[in-house]
């Protein structure tokens, strides 16, 4: 995660001592309010679909999802409190508090079709349960316990998402509509992860903050979705990255 384009100025009370260093402090921080804002806006754009799916048990499942990630995103802002910097960006409840959101863009406008629902279930949500996972075993403890409960909690959305793709795949007219919203995302949620030898993860992985690099985390999620996707005659293949138009501190597309 980025430090390079933000000024923290850092204040440290002696029973900080997750890190002495300041590049993986501001890499930290980022990475926190990040996994925090995609989950806010992942639970936010599933609730506004819960009168639109396919069937009422869909939407059920779907609002109990959607209310899992909103959780999350609840049990991770407080962890901003407690980063020993000035300025940090404040939680969101209704999304409005602040103007710069460090979502994707494929989270930050309101979705069109189903499709949309069903990309974000199999793309985005795994991306963030991979970084989850990278985290059980972080030194900071009050964000490892966070994590941890993460990944059981994802079993279910899994199960669903993997439900979800099957239903659409079965026929050519929901496999190319599914698809089109696959190729829209599929870029930016390769990228999320970040450049190779980014600064920021290098820094958290050096302090044990975070147990894998950009490259491979990027390849737990490849293995991870990718054999779903090609079983459901779905392509994946991403043939460059827009690093140009990458924003390292917003982990998103400009």
């Amino acid at each position: 995660m980025s430090s390079s384009e933000s000024e923290l100025d850092r204040v440290v009370p002696e029973e900080w001592s997750v890190t002495d260093d300041d590049e993986a402090l501001a890499a930290l921080v980022n990475m926190i309010v990040v996994l925090a804002d995609n989950k806010f806006f992942l639970g936010r754009r599933f609730s506004e679909w819960l009168s639109g799916g396919p069937s009422l048990e869909s939407a059920v499942a779907l609002a109990a999802i959607a209310q899992e990630e909103l959780g999350h995103a609840r049990a991770l802002y407080p962890l901003l409190e407690e980063m020993p910097v000035v300025d940090v960006p404040g939680s969101l409840q209704r999304g409005a508090e602040r103007e710069r959101k460090y979502c994707m863009t494929a989270l930050s406008e309101p979705w069109e079709w189903w499709a949309d629902v069903v990309a974000a279930l199999i793309l985005v949500d795994p991306a963030m349960t991979v970084l989850f996972r990278a985290l059980e075993e972080s030194r900071y403890d009050d964000l490892r316990q966070r994590a941890a409960r993460v990944p059981s909690e994802e079993l279910f959305h899994r199960k669903y998402a993997d439900g979800r793709v099957r239903d659409l795949a079965r026929t050519d007219q929901g496999r190319e509509t599914l698809q089109r919203r696959i190729d829209v995302m599929l870029p930016e949620v390769l990228m999320w992860f970040g450049p190779s030898d980014e600064p920021g993860v290098a820094a958290l992985k050096s302090q044990g903050l975070v147990k894998l690099d950009n490259n491979e985390l990027r390849e737990a999620f490849r293995s991870d979705v990718f054999p779903i996707l090609e079983e459901n005659g779905l392509r994946v293949g991403v043939d460059d990255f827009a690093w140009d138009r990458w924003n390292s501190l917003q982990r998103r597309l400009g």
